[in-house]
């Protein structure tokens, strides 16, 4: 006697074509996200080292006025650097980590602050990541008001 069998069999597990597919489908999804978190991280560093710049110019104006010191920024792009100087004794060294310090149009790449927080001339600072996003951090001459901006200033 031949026994019939539900076409519903117990099942003992998934292919290993079923593996495989589910595997892939697995990997692709998360090479997708952490592309998306390490440019996201990238785009957060690029935006945190701008903001942290436009404030370490606004500082260096204001500790000028209130001491009455000479205060002086030096950028140096080739190396991703910048240099702070009070009077001309360094103060502080920056390292720019994740942000490359691409450019910059002040004379010599420097920026100073007389005792009265007047800036030595007008310029902007280029920042960009490694996958070429840019921002501008601005500063009028004279005021030395600043700004941070995704387009070049207009007199470029």
């Amino acid at each position: 006697m031949k026994k019939c069998y539900n076409s519903l069999k117990h099942s003992n597990g998934f292919t290993l074509i079923e593996l495989v597919a589910i595997v892939g489908i697995i990997s692709i999804l998360l090479i997708v996200s952490f592309e998306g978190l390490f440019r996201t991280k990238e785009n957060l560093d690029l935006n945190r080292t701008a903001h942290q710049l436009e404030a370490i110019l606004k500082n260096c104006q204001a500790k000028a006025m209130y001491t009455g010191s000479y205060y002086k920024i030096n950028f140096q792009p080739p190396i991703n650097r910048y240099v702070i100087y009070c009077d001309y004794e360094v103060e502080r060294t920056v390292w720019l980590d994740n942000t490359n310090l691409h450019y910059t149009n002040f004379d010599h790449n420097q920026v100073g602050f007389n005792k009265r927080g007047v800036p030595s001339m007008g310029g902007t600072i280029t920042l960009k990541t490694k996958h070429g996003k840019t921002l501008y951090v601005i500063m009028t001459p004279v005021t030395a008001r600043t700004r941070i901006s995704k387009t070049p200033p207009a007199n470029w």
